[in-house]
């Protein structure tokens, strides 16, 4: 087993502030019908305080047949959401909708997470309320839903907007591929401090459909990515926003 991508990083407790901030949700979705309805329920969960310093913006990444439109559709909403689409389906391009997600989310603070990662009270009022630098990228301790402890999630980050641009986005280039997180992270490494926060995130992989099972992991062509990476120029910046996509309008159910 390889060295943990967090070994080095410090954990840290964040002060609270006497105000709250806002932040922002971003999260693709993918087919994750019936988990986008729990994450709906798990954010009327949270206290009403917090859920006022809160709003999302979900990206779907082109999907078929469970388009999140026709989920959130009529659906009330715990705070304001907006829906984005991708007009292409193309395999693992959850790079360009979180691009897309920072690219229309307000100025401030982002969380962003995958479908099937949970922000509990705790945290969501830990980072509406905490004092954090803009000048770290903070990733996340974890644990199972099960209550068993994980390692933090190598994709799941709090940041400013400007911070995330700073740090170039995700390379849209990898997109099509699978594994291809670590050089986001290394981009981060590159430009801004990296800690891990003590406060958790809870982890429901390969619970009813919050992962993707559509496209199997670990292919033969997902070695591709060494290759684009290695051809990178001494020039290089990420290409970003380079999928088409738009603003699906959300109708709160009266």
């Amino acid at each position: 087993m390889g060295r943990l991508w967090c070994a080095d990083l410090p954990t840290v407790t964040v002060p609270r502030a006497a105000a709250s901030k806002h932040v922002t949700l971003v999260i693709p979705y993918y087919e994750n019908s019936v988990f986008l309805l729990q994450q709906l329920d798990g954010w009327f969960g949270i206290a009403a305080d917090v859920r006022a310093s809160l709003s999302a913006v979900i990206v779907d990444d082109g999907s078929p047949e469970n388009p999140a439109a026709r989920v959130l559709s009529g659906q009330l909403l715990p705070f304001p959401i907006r829906l984005f689409r991708i007009d292409v389906d193309i395999r693992w391009n959850w790079l360009a909708a979180r691009n897309i997600g920072f690219h229309v989310a307000g100025p401030g603070w982002v969380l962003v997470t995958d479908m099937d990662h949970v922000v509990p009270e705790r945290t969501a009022r830990a980072v509406t309320e905490g004092v954090h630098d803009p000048d770290v990228v903070y990733a996340f301790s974890r644990v199972e839903h099960t209550g068993a402890p994980a390692n933090p999630h190598s994709a799941s980050f709090l940041m400013t907007r400007a911070m995330f641009w700073k740090v170039g986005g995700y390379d849209e280039a990898l997109s099509g591929h699978y594994g291809t997180d670590g050089t986001y992270r290394r981009q981060c490494a590159a430009v801004a401090s990296m800690q891990v926060l003590t406060d958790p995130l809870v982890r429901y992989e390969f619970v009813q459909d919050s992962s993707t099972t559509r496209y199997l992991r670990k292919q033969p062509e997902d070695a591709a990515v060494k290759h684009i990476i290695a051809a990178r120029a001494k020039t290089w910046s990420p290409r970003v926003l380079s999928f088409p996509y738009h603003e699906v309008p959300l109708t709160e159910m009266a």
